[in-house]
């Protein structure tokens, strides 16, 4: 009678977790992408101070470029451009202002776009980016126009500031080396780069929605309702009578065989991280990769971000040091590991351990 009750009370369990699953899941799929073209077509009615969207050229003659923006109906937009006559690069471009959107790039992944051409085979699109200087940091990625292909899906990661902006505002990549999604604040798309002068083209984007990468959050949902189901089984059924016995393994270090670039980089960062300056900037100049597929590797080896792996490796180490008491202070800890500063290291050994250092050696 005892086994039956047991068996009923595991099966209304797994059923529980499944469907706790199903919810974390659909709350996690529905909150993963946000649709951003009616928002920024709205902006096209935006009267002063708002700003609104519009078209630009690369000068206001009467040989400069010409452009168009026609908004259908709110629900996609076409641009109808015609390429200067004049010599050397000539462009227009339809713009679209975000700084009062509250549209946060930087809490997703991509950039998924529906666009048809007529002409038009690469299509720059720039994203206007806020910093700490007296202009604007623009980023770029082009569109490559495939034929019988409409959707693209552009990388946020992969977004770059051309070397010819850093030097007609003369800024040095040290001043901004990388740029701050979260504070983006327009949205541009040029007329194509590859057409001739004179021609006249259109093209329309009929979706932008930005999404996040959820192979993580698959991931940890699969593991963990494998986790659950199992310690149901085990705190339900008890199918072992005699006690059991939790062994802690204490965390070994891994030796790279070096055979592969991705093994070379993290045995680079495995004896460089307590370095306090150190950059996918150095890691380019290294192993003599752009900052973008370095960053990229390193995400695919890891799962993790360059900066968010960083940290982890510094907290790791920091832990280590923490529990053997071999220091005088806290800060010399931070300091150690790599850490500029004192509360730099406590927040973010906090926001990965969940407790502060101090907190941490007292528990």
């Amino acid at each position: 009678m005892e086994t039956k009750k047991k068996q009923s009370v595991f099966k209304i369990t797994i059923a529980a977790i499944l469907v706790l699953t199903a919810v974390v899941l659909g709350v996690g799929i529905s909150s993963s992408e946000l649709d951003i073209l009616p928002s920024i077509l709205e902006t096209k009615d935006h009267e002063k101070p708002l700003r609104s969207a519009g078209t630009f050229a690369e000068d206001f003659t009467e040989n400069a470029s010409r452009g168009e923006l026609i908004v259908n109906e709110k629900s996609s937009f076409s641009f109808i451009y015609t390429k200067a006559k004049r010599e050397g690069h000539a462009y227009t471009a339809c713009w679209f202002p975000l700084e009062n959107l509250n549209i946060d790039f930087s809490n997703y992944d991509f950039l998924e776009l529906d666009i048809t051409t007529n002409k038009a085979r690469r299509i720059p699109l720039n994203l206007s980016v806020q910093n700490n200087l007296a202009t604007h940091q623009y980023i770029r990625q082009f569109i490559e126009i495939e034929e019988g292909k409409s959707s693209y899906s552009l990388p946020l990661s992969e977004f770059y500031t051309p070397a010819e902006w850093y030097d007609a505002n003369n800024i040095s990549q040290a001043q901004i080396p990388e740029q701050d999604l979260s504070k983006v604040e327009a949205m541009s798309f040029e007329s194509c780069h590859l057409l001739g002068r004179e021609i006249k083209d259109q093209f329309t984007v009929n979706s932008l929605v930005l999404k996040k990468d959820l192979t993580l959050f698959y991931v940890f949902i699969a593991v963990g309702s494998f986790i659950s189901m199992g310690l149901a089984w085990l705190l339900i059924l008890k199918p072992f009578e005699k006690e059991e016995e939790i062994v802690h393994v204490p965390i070994k270090e891994v030796e790279y065989k070096k055979e592969t670039i991705e093994d070379q980089i993290l045995t680079y960062l495995a004896k460089n991280y307590n370095n306090p300056d150190l950059t996918l900037e150095d890691l380019k100049s290294e192993f003599g990769k752009g900052k973008a597929e370095v960053s990229n590797l390193i995400k695919e080896s890891t799962k993790m971000t360059f900066p968010r792996y960083l940290n982890f490796l510094r907290i790791e180490e920091a832990k280590r040091v923490l529990k053997s008491g071999d220091f005088k202070t806290v800060a010399e800890v931070g300091f150690l590991v790599g850490f500029n500063s004192s509360s730099n290291f406590i927040r973010v050994f906090k926001a990965q351990e969940g407790v502060s250092p101090k907190k941490f050696l007292e528990g």
